[in-house]
């Protein structure tokens, strides 16, 4: 195999595989990246056996072929490179690697791409074709099929839900985000079972597939978080069963495993009586939060907060090393004095994640009872975005 191409392109899409090449592998070839060079086009293949990245890019081609490359290894040295070009020749018998530039050469020893795992999920699929699949919004479906996104629309529901996604192993139905298709909107929920995130989109023309819920796992949605372009998303059926959703975005393809467990009923716990609100700025609430958790327990994360008709008093402290602080903000209260606790970083993450075009820059905070759900929502009627945070009982 033997090729040029722009150490900018190149840098490029190897970024874009390294999400997919573990640190440390029981299968030393995983920490390989697959390359194939057919004529022009270098296709770059790496995978965790959970997630699957191709990367597609346009180079000088002069003589076709396979091999395995180090993943990490050449990663780490061509994001060094000096602008330029870079000449990249590997023998196909003894598969060493050369590489030269305007400045250097360098010797990798790559693997036999024989070696390499079959994936079926990618090579017995095909990219959709992005034209015909707009085409066919508006058009609903009982079946999963191809759904298109907008760069924009994937990458806030990805965004506005990662951060509530529970890191707890032994609760695999919620390591992902639950993608719920319901013919003309789709919601986004993810929950650690202590906070709750509910993202809707509501596209002008679309047809999503209808009643189809999917679990996506986490890694995935910070891939998502990051699409530089629209998105088609294809489901996967493997004897008949969903198991994978492809995703193409420009001349890259991932493919994750979906998460086979039942979300949880996450529609029980959002409450619909929370009478009591409080509206306050976003930036002000922000700002006392960062300051006073600094004089919090790095144990618990606590602050309290006493919400008043005009006024929010936010405090906490640390016994162990006897930091206390206390801030007030204004607000507006409908309601009689409370007295609530929160674990400040759970608290940050959903106000910042708060979109307020509210000139006052004004966000919501409802609630019942000191110990029942709050919810954290923007002031616009819209019910596109909230945010549900359990208090802690405050010590």
């Amino acid at each position: 195999m033997k090729f040029n191409v722009s150490l900018a392109d190149f840098q490029k899409a190897l970024l874009k595989n390294m999400p997919a090449i573990p640190r440390k592998s029981t299968l030393p070839v995983l920490e390989h990246l697959h390359f194939s060079l057919s004529g022009e086009t270098l296709r770059i293949v790496s995978t965790d056996q959970d997630i699957t990245i191709m990367t597609t890019i346009k180079v000088e081609g002069t003589e076709d072929g396979t091999v395995l490359v180090p993943g990490r290894k050449i990663g780490d040295l061509v994001r060094t490179m000096p602008t330029g070009s870079i000449e990249f020749n590997s023998n196909n018998s003894t598969y060493e690697i050369k590489l030269k530039t305007s400045t250097g050469k360098y010797s990798l020893r790559g693997l036999n791409p024989d070696e390499y795992l079959d994936i079926p999920e990618l090579f017995s699929s095909e990219k959709a074709d992005m034209e015909k699949v707009k085409e066919q919004q508006g058009v609903s479906s009982d079946k999963p099929g191809t759904i298109f996104f907008k760069r924009d629309e994937m990458s806030w529901l990805a965004d506005k839900t990662h951060f509530a996604v529970s890191t707890d192993e032994f609760r695999p139905a919620m390591n992902g985000v639950l993608f719920q298709f319901r013919e003309n909107y789709v919601n986004a929920v993810s929950t650690d079972s202590y906070r709750l995130v509910k993202a809707v989109i509501h596209p002008e023309k679309a047809a999503f597939p209808n009643e189809i819920d999917l679990i996506i796992p986490a890694r995935a949605i910070e891939l998502l978080r990051k699409v530089d372009s629209d998105v088609s998303m294809s489901i996967i059926e493997t004897r008949g069963k969903v198991t994978h959703a492809r995703f193409d975005v420009g001349d890259t393809v991932f493919i994750t495993r979906l998460i086979d467990e039942k979300f949880p009923p996450y529609e029980s716990v959002i409450p619909s009586n929370n009478e009591l609100v409080a509206t306050i700025n976003q930036k002000d609430i922000l700002s006392a939060i960062t300051r006073i958790a600094n004089c919090t327990s790095e144990h618990n994360n606590q602050i309290k907060m006493q919400i008043d008709k005009n006024s929010i008093s936010v405090s906490g402290q640390d016994e162990e090393s006897g930091t206390e602080g206390d801030e007030g903000i204004t607000c507006d209260f409908n309601g009689n004095k409370i007295t609530i606790g929160f674990n400040y970083k759970y608290l940050q993450d959903a106000i910042s994640n708060i979109e307020t075009s509210d000139e006052n820059q004004a966000v919501l905070l409802t609630f019942s009872e000191p110990t029942r759900p709050v919810l954290i929502k923007p002031v616009a009627e819209s019910q596109d975005l909230l945010m549900l945070l359990m208090p802690v009982r405050l010590s």
